[in-house]
């Protein structure tokens, strides 16, 4: 490995960009990787994208905003505490640069979202993984275990973001209590809306009862609303101290007007929502039924993915079903690296994915033989 360039910055030294995630758009691909929507937006939301783009010559408004404005009222929240972001992504990015520093530390689970540990490393801390539960859940006692007196942030994430494990209730109040008042509490609800349907706690609600240390909770459009492409996340925060680091370490404009538009309108139309929903738990009832058919026992999953130890290394199984235009993903974790993931495509595409990966067992089960 070649030296370092003399001005990049030592946290960076040894990282590599992430892979290339998306697959080229050609005919009869079926992609279920990404963790995406398979349908299309609400009808409202591009109509609401398409009148904005008429005032996109104009920076769009920030804080007054009519998603935050919608956002507060759909949370019950003050919109000063309301944050706004390209993606939840770069919401757990940026918790990390106002949270971390040379010498601090991050909990976190594992397997996780990537951008725990990365982004995690990129402030200058060290991460501290968590083992997730044998079915897939936030080990919580394992993680309050895990704080030290540099433990400076913890990242706890349901439905967990590559197993679909779910938190209960009294589990989230229990890491809302037990996490250290020093410490910046952060829970990613990615899949919030599809846990919700199922009995899920509202982690915005749990942590205003049991928290007294600062928090954030970190929510997107792109699953359940699907708006994957317009790169919409948000967070709402404990209070003005949190929400303050946010505005002073971000950009002056950080969403486009269509993206605004078309969020706010998305979150106003519960009818589209609730079809999204129901069809993503059809389909991962589908997709785990189909796994356990070819003798796997997949995690069960409150999200709109499920996921499965095939007993072998994944990457020929990977390899062999993007060679029939089938895109699904590993865990990209050290230890789980015979764990594939599935997100929720339609009905057809579930049934090929679940088709193509039952011959490429097969396949390699025979050349192993």
């Amino acid at each position: 490995m070649s030296a370092p360039p003399p001005w990049l910055a030592a946290p960076l030294h040894g990282l590599r960009p992430s892979p290339h995630l998306s697959a080229p758009a050609c005919e009869g691909q079926v992609l279920l990787h990404l963790n995406e929507c398979p349908w299309p937006p609400s009808p409202r939301a591009i109509a609401a994208a398409e009148a904005a783009m008429h005032g996109a010559n104009r920076y769009p408004p920030q804080g007054s905003d009519q998603l935050t404005q919608a956002l507060a009222r759909h949370s019950g929240s003050d919109a000063r505490l309301i944050v706004l972001a390209g993606g939840s992504d770069f919401i757990l990015h940026q918790t990390c640069l106002v949270a971390l520093g040379p010498g601090s530390e991050c909990v976190f689970p594992r397997p996780g979202f990537p951008r725990y540990r990365l982004a995690t490393a990129i402030a200058g801390a060290r991460g501290v993984a968590v083992d997730v539960t044998a079915d897939g859940r936030n080990d919580v006692a394992a993680m309050l275990a895990a704080i030290s007196s540099a433990t400076r942030l913890v990242f706890a994430c349901t439905p967990n973001g590559n197993t679909g494990g779910m938190l209960g209730e009294s589990e989230l109040a229990a890491l809302a209590r037990g996490v250290p008042g020093h410490v910046l509490l952060c829970i990613d609800e990615a899949y919030a809306e599809f846990s919700r349907a199922a009995g899920g706690p509202d982690a915005v609600v749990v942590l205003r009862r049991h928290r007294a240390g600062p928090w954030l909770v970190s929510r997107t459009f792109s699953k359940a609303y699907a708006l994957a492409g317009l790169r919409v996340g948000y967070a709402i925060c404990s209070d003005s101290a949190v929400a303050d680091a946010f505005a002073v370490s971000r950009p002056a404009f950080v969403l486009g007007g269509p993206a605004i538009a078309a969020a706010a309108a998305a979150l106003g139309d519960g009818e589209h929502l609730a079809m999204v929903v129901r069809r993503t738990a059809e389909g991962v009832a589908q997709l785990d039924r189909g796994l356990r058919a070819m003798g796997l026992s997949p995690y069960t999953s409150f999200a709109n993915f499920v996921s499965a130890d095939l007993g072998r290394p994944v990457g020929p199984v990977l390899a062999a079903l993007a060679a029939a235009g089938i895109f699904v993903r590993g865990l990209r974790e050290p230890g789980w690296d015979t764990y594939l993931r599935i997100s929720v495509g339609t009905d057809q595409e579930n049934a090929r994915a679940l088709a193509a990966l039952a011959g490429a067992l097969a396949t390699s089960k025979d050349s192993s033989a």
